[in-house]
């Protein structure tokens, strides 16, 4: 079940560097391939599969090298066809839109941060 959006203090920061992190800028792809994406520091990273793990971790499938990301911070999985970002017990918290959430459906162009490092969902449709 979904929670309710959680209110403390917002993250600030924009971009950080980011590790071990293959992604096409979006100014080289016109238009990139139907499917999820997080576009992070400009980057579109494909978030392929049911589930994909976001945190510092090298294991994760979205490394985000900053102290601020846990190692494992969140997740972001296909429910009933919907993409929710679910909180993995983060430190610094996950949000989306300035909202601290648990667990949240998301949609195309919605904020989403991970402690300070902030990143945008993107869901390209076929046609």
């Amino acid at each position: 079940m979904l929670d309710a959006p959680l209110h403390t203090e917002a993250p600030t920061q924009e971009c950080v560097p980011l590790a071990a992190l293959t992604a096409t800028p979006p100014e080289r792809a016109l238009r990139p391939p139907p499917g999820r994406y997080l576009d992070v520091c400009n980057r579109l990273v494909p978030l392929n599969g049911s589930s994909v793990r976001v945190g510092r971790s090298p294991a994760a499938g979205v490394v985000l090298d900053d102290a601020s990301v846990s190692r494992r911070h969140a997740l972001i999985a296909l429910r009933d066809g919907r993409s929710v970002v679910l909180d993995d017990r983060s430190l610094n918290g996950t949000w989306v839109n300035g909202q601290r959430v648990r667990a949240l459906a998301l949609s195309d162009g919605d904020e989403v941060a991970f402690g300070r490092v902030r990143a945008r969902f993107v869901e390209v449709g076929a046609g």
